[in-house]
C-alpha cells in the first residue's frame, strides 16, 4: 500500500487542469477514498481542504493546489489512507487516460510535473 503524497501545484498547473476537467463544489463532507482502496482518478482541490485519515484520525490537512491519489491512480496502487473532503470543497478530478493524455504533451507545464511525479 502506498502513502497519499499530496503534489502542490502552482496556478498554470492548476488553470491546465482547470480547463481539462469539470470541477465539481461539495456542499458537504464526502469521502473520496477509503485506506486499502485504490483512488479511481486523482483529486485536484480548487477551493477548502481534504483531510487524509489513517484508522479515522486526521494525519494531515491538504490546501487548495494539493493533487492527491496520482501515484495510486497510476500504480494502481492501494492507499495507506484515506481522504474525506470538506463541505464547501471544490476539485476536479483526472481520471488515468486524461493523464496518460497530458504526459504525452511534450512543452505543457503540467505534463513535465505528471511526468516527474509519475516515475
Amino acid at each position: 500500500m502506498s502513502t497519499p503524497q499530496p503534489i502542490k501545484l502552482e496556478n498554470e498547473a492548476i488553470a491546465e487542469i482547470k480547463g481539462l476537467s469539470p470541477q465539481k463544489k461539495y456542499s458537504i463532507s464526502s469521502p473520496l477514498f477509503y485506506e486499502g482502496q485504490v483512488p479511481i482518478v486523482a483529486y485536484l482541490l480548487l477551493e477548502g481542504c481534504i483531510q487524509l485519515l489513517k484508522n479515522k484520525k486526521i494525519k494531515k490537512i491538504l490546501k487548495p493546489g494539493s493533487l492527491i491519489g496520482l501515484n495510486e491512480l497510476m500504480t494502481n496502487s492501494p492507499s495507506k489512507l484515506s481522504a474525506q473532503v470538506q463541505a464547501e470543497s471544490t476539485l476536479c478530478f483526472l481520471d488515468k487516460s486524461t493523464i496518460q493524455e497530458i504526459i504525452l504533451e511534450e512543452s505543457s507545464t503540467l505534463a513535465i510535473i505528471l511526468r516527474e511525479e509519475t516515475k
